[in-house]
């Protein structure tokens, strides 16, 4: 209003209204949540395995590696947990863990993505003004696990036929054939299903040996390691969305990948998990 009117092309605006509560800027800047938003963007440069998804039949990845969102030299630590969203509306992932030493990192679907290898992955934010501790604060919130079944990899390389390897497979398809129980790898195993039917879900039992993720506003860790529910020999990438509860606080996560050589998983609680180190996990009666 106090501009020069002798500008022909300024706009002056006036505004009336009813005072409802004074405002002092020199103490009430912290009851004004004024915020800017922030976006980075990544790219996916690896896909995990390929499963059916349960429900519409479509061909998704519950697990894709990304690259060019971070530098090398960033602290992966404090953005653990935190969300990223694909070109597609409602494909949101939770960032599990680091990948490398070049800046890459691994992300969680729960839901599953059709993105492919190559295709945008966006990390968007809030930052707050005044904030002190310049926290990264996000609105988007994780879809609910579906189901899928692994589709196995038909293109495997080519021994030549008369290598040593190549008579040694021959040999052992020769037993495999006679065998009457025979079932190959390449049979499609589904991610939801118990690691062995005989053994009653009851009895399939592990236990929390590690906390980890971020730790929410609760106090609560948002991912837990897992160890006695899958033996070695068991491909946790097949398992993962299977659902499992702990006893003592009855929270609800979902196995998210494997966790080094001896059996071990990572298991991924949207609302975070309590529990101390020692508490027994089950699988989650379907």
């Amino acid at each position: 209003l106090d501009s020069d009117v002798t500008y022909a092309n300024a706009c002056r605006l006036a505004f009336s209204g009813r005072l409802v509560e004074k405002f002092d800027a020199s103490k009430d800047w912290s009851r004004v949540r004024l915020y800017t938003t922030k976006e980075k963007c990544g790219s996916i440069c690896r896909l995990g395995d390929a499963h059916r998804r349960d429900d519409d039949g479509k061909i998704v990845r519950y697990e894709v590696y990304g690259t060019d969102l971070f530098k090398k030299e960033t602290n992966m630590a404090q953005f653990v947990g935190l969300h990223v969203e694909t070109d597609k509306k409602g494909e949101v992932g939770v960032i599990q863990s680091s990948f490398g030493t070049s800046g890459k990192f691994r992300v969680h679907f729960p839901a599953g993505t059709e993105a492919r290898d190559g295709d945008k992955l966006f990390l968007r934010f809030r930052r707050y003004a005044n904030d002190p501790d310049k926290g990264i604060h996000q609105t988007s919130t994780l879809p609910k696990a579906r189901m899928g079944t692994r589709v196995a990899n038909s293109k495997k390389e080519k021994k030549p036929p008369g290598s040593a390897s190549s008579r040694g497979k021959q040999g052992q398809q020769s037993k495999k054939a006679a065998s009457p129980n025979n079932t190959t790898k390449n049979d499609k195993v589904p991610a939801k299903t118990i690691p062995d039917g005989k053994v009653k879900s009851s009895e399939l039992t592990g236990e929390i040996s590690a906390l980890k993720g971020e730790v929410l506003d609760n106090g609560k860790h948002t991912v837990a390691i897992v160890s006695g529910l899958f033996g070695p020999e068991v491909n946790i990438r097949e398992k993962v969305g299977i659902k499992v509860k702990v006893l003592t606080t009855n929270d609800i996560g979902s196995i998210s990948g494997p966790f080094g050589k001896a059996g071990k998983c990572k298991v991924s609680f949207d609302d975070g998990v309590l529990a101390p180190v020692g508490t027994k996990v089950v699988f989650l009666s379907s």
